[in-house]
């Protein structure tokens, strides 16, 4: 049984939803505050859903503190319509994004999307993969810079490297990345792959100045450019 941490003030809207999710064979654990939340270990968990608007911390502070540790699928719940809150959320590492109201049968579709892919990525290819002073672990998922810093990746981070490395020297498009990290159909407005990229490219350039691995390819999509040893 899936392991859900919902996040959610609402007492309403958490009843509701753990019973929703429970008939359908979840294992729910409801907080009623980051703070509350905060005293479970992310480790124990497959998937958040997080209310942004809640008493003390907000949730995009629980998404940010979750990111610290753990590359958990994270979907942001939120009342605030409009652009600004979903951009934010996702440049702090949430994984989608839902506002309310919203239909239940949408959230658990992408719950598990969300899940699914986690399952696929775990599944990946063993081994590690160097470039320019870095090293990705793929049998730990975990990513460590030069000097052996290790970045923590969300799962959509970590799912997005593996498909550019996977493709070097081919740009991987933007479209696929959508059908292939975020399990959607990509509109041509929908901003979450750029976000996701520059996302990725600031983690990066945080540990290294020099990490400008990720290009974007005119038309083309995006293309990892580095000099690969030990792929497969």
């Amino acid at each position: 049984m899936p392991r859900v941490h919902i996040i959610e003030d609402d007492a309403e809207i958490s009843a509701l939803l753990s019973t929703y999710l429970e008939r359908r064979d979840f294992n729910c654990v409801v907080s009623n505050s980051a703070e509350d939340a905060q005293n479970h270990s992310p480790k124990d968990f497959d998937i958040f859903i997080v209310d942004i608007m809640l008493p003390g911390k907000s949730g995009l502070d629980f998404c940010q503190w979750v990111r610290q540790t753990s590359n958990v699928p994270l979907i942001i719940l939120s009342a605030e319509k409009g652009d600004e809150k979903r951009i934010h959320g996702i440049e702090l590492g949430a994984d989608d994004y839902l506002e309310k109201p919203f239909n239940p049968r949408e959230l658990l579709a992408r719950m598990t999307a969300l899940l699914r892919r986690s399952e696929r990525t775990e599944k990946r290819i063993s081994g590690k993969v160097s470039f320019n002073g870095w090293t990705l672990d793929r049998s730990n998922q975990k990513l460590h810079g030069p000097q052996n810093i290790h970045l923590p990746l969300s799962s959509t981070e970590y799912a997005l490297l593996l498909q550019l490395i996977d493709a070097v020297p081919i740009p991987v498009q933007r479209e696929d990345i959508g059908k292939l990290v975020f399990n959607i159909d990509l509109d041509p407005e929908d901003r979450r792959v750029d976000i996701l990229v520059s996302r990725l490219r600031k983690k990066m350039n945080a540990v290294d100045a020099n990490a400008d691995f990720i290009r974007t390819i005119r038309n083309r999509g995006y293309q990892f450019c580095a000099d690969i040893q030990g792929q497969g």
